[in-house]
């Protein structure tokens, strides 16, 4: 019972260049927004021991933020680029759900927007009947069911209703 407080006592606290090296670490994972390190940063400064005050924690922050972007560890146009194509590529996810997720990540519409105009609507648009191709089956009976899956795929109206069309006549 006592072990978990003898340990924490024992450890040695880390200097905050530690935080900085950590942080490296995790944006070389894959590509991270700015909002997203901004907000992983100011998690593991409030974990540190002993705890700094709150303005020299900011200060940290922005400071540490500022080296992560010149360094180029921290990119939100490359975050909004990779995004697309890997959802698009892997996921087969429409351009609104793409977008959403990008939004979620707090990447700026002027990156967001560029990174969908490198696929063009033909490029979506054969996501799209790919999709629509594997639930050709369910189509005669379920067709409601398949429209709302790729709906909630990310695709738009349209896209959706002609890759269905296709689909039927084979």
């Amino acid at each position: 019972m006592h072990l978990p407080c003898v340990e924490s006592e024992l450890k040695e606290p880390k200097p905050p260049a530690a935080v900085l090296e950590r942080m490296r670490a995790w944006c070389g994972m894959r590509d991270r927004s700015e909002r997203e390190a901004e907000e992983k940063l100011r998690g593991l400064l409030a974990k540190m021991e002993p705890l700094p005050a709150a303005p020299l924690r900011a200060q940290w922050a922005c400071d540490w933020m500022d080296v992560l972007v010149e360094e180029g560890s921290l990119d939100d146009a490359r975050c909004a680029d990779s995004y697309v194509r890997v959802h698009l590529e892997h996921k087969s996810w429409g351009p609104l759900k793409i977008k959403a997720g990008l939004f979620a990540r707090g990447v700026a519409r002027i990156h967001i927007d560029r990174a969908l105009a490198q696929f063009d609507e033909d490029r979506w648009q054969r996501e799209a009947d790919a999709l629509a191709v594997r639930r050709v089956d369910e189509l005669a009976t379920r067709r409601p069911r398949v429209v709302r899956w790729l709906l909630g795929r990310g695709f738009p109206q349209h896209m959706v209703l002609h890759a269905l069309d296709r689909a039927e006549q084979g």
